[in-house]
């Protein structure tokens, strides 16, 4: 898994790896950026976003764009340069599943095709599922593979990187792709 450096991120680098993690055409992106953490949809042509978000692309930190193939993942490193890796999952050898559960216990909006879960303590993120009966599925988790490696400038095996996945209801059935119409 080798880091590349970046100049800048905007919609075509992402869109030219859109085909590493998914044959569907169809993948979701996971965004964090000051005032915006959430879920998106990407197409060879179109970020799909929930409802009144607009993107400050020099504001993002980390993008994660998955599939059923893999992981890209983006980052910003300390002196705000963009760095990048590819997780293939069919290149990973031992591997952990783990299921991290996602904010969300109840369906506050349904602006089709988004659905707003939010949590009590006021916590909240769109989910592109409007099309999917979740409601006895919540709380929704996300499905990570733990990469477990030999690190060689440590000497030491153990958990080298982490990939998200995919999404999955209670029962971790997946839940892919993610539907835009």
């Amino acid at each position: 898994m080798k880091k590349k450096t970046h100049t800048e991120l905007n919609k075509a680098l992402i869109y030219q790896h859109l085909c590493d993690v998914t044959e569907k055409k169809t993948a979701w992106i996971l965004l964090q950026e000051p005032g915006f953490i959430g879920f998106g949809v990407v197409r060879s042509d179109e970020i799909y976003l929930p409802p009144d978000v607009q993107l400050d692309w020099t504001r993002i930190s980390d993008l994660r764009l998955f599939g059923e193939k893999g992981e890209w993942h983006v980052w910003r490193d300390w002196d705000g340069n963009w760095q990048s890796r590819l997780l293939e999952l069919k290149s990973v050898g031992d591997a952990l599943t783990e299921y991290h559960v996602l904010w969300g216990s109840d369906i506050k909006s349904d602006i089709h095709p988004w659905i707003k879960l939010v949590e009590d303590r006021g916590t909240e993120i769109w989910v592109p599922l409007a099309d999917f009966d979740i409601k006895d599925s919540l709380p929704l988790r996300l499905k990570l593979q733990q990469i477990v490696d030999y690190d060689p400038e440590y000497h030491l095996a153990g958990i080298t990187d982490a990939a998200l996945v995919g999404l999955t209801c209670k029962s971790k059935k997946m839940i892919f792709p993610p539907v835009i119409n």
